[in-house]
């Protein structure tokens, strides 16, 4: 009697499961140049919206309230700002780090708020680089407005 051999035995694949293989490239090859966004916690959309369309003078691009989810088309071709409805279970809430904002004027754009009624801070130089303001939206994100720079390093 021959003897039975120990072991496991070999898998046998089953028709479609078979591992596709992918082929591996840099991400610089894959990145879709069509758009990009950020993020910012909300707690009251009704708010945010007026003071993102108002204020700042951002087109909405998607509304789904269902989702909590809202879109604002940026001043940059592809560039959106997403709002993201605050949910209870998510834990505490917590502002967004900040969105930057390139201007080309950066006391025209602080008169601009100031006129709307957002309170900015003093106008930030720092010599030979940008001049910048900085403020927040109504649930603490802040935004940066950041142009060329007023100061030149011999002028200080």
């Amino acid at each position: 009697m021959a003897k039975k051999k120990r072991g496991r035995k070999a898998a046998t694949p089953k028709k479609g499961s078979a591992k596709k293989s992918t082929e591996i490239v840099p991400l610089s090859k894959i990145y879709d140049s069509t758009s990009i966004y950020t993020t910012h916690p909300i707690m009251n959309y009704e708010i945010s919206k007026k003071f993102y369309e108002e204020v700042l003078e951002f087109p909405v691009n998607l509304e789904i309230p269902m989702a909590g989810w809202y879109e604002f088309r940026l001043p940059v071709k592809g560039a959106l700002l997403g709002l993201s409805q605050y949910r209870e279970e998510s834990g505490d809430f917590k502002p967004a780090n900040s969105l930057n904002i390139s201007i080309s004027d950066v006391e025209k754009a602080k008169a601009s708020l100031e006129s709307k009624g957002v309170s900015t801070s003093d106008i930030i130089d720092y010599p030979d680089m940008v001049s910048m303001i900085s403020f927040e939206d109504p649930d603490k994100n802040n935004i940066f407005l950041i142009g060329p720079p007023r100061v030149k390093s011999s002028e200080k």
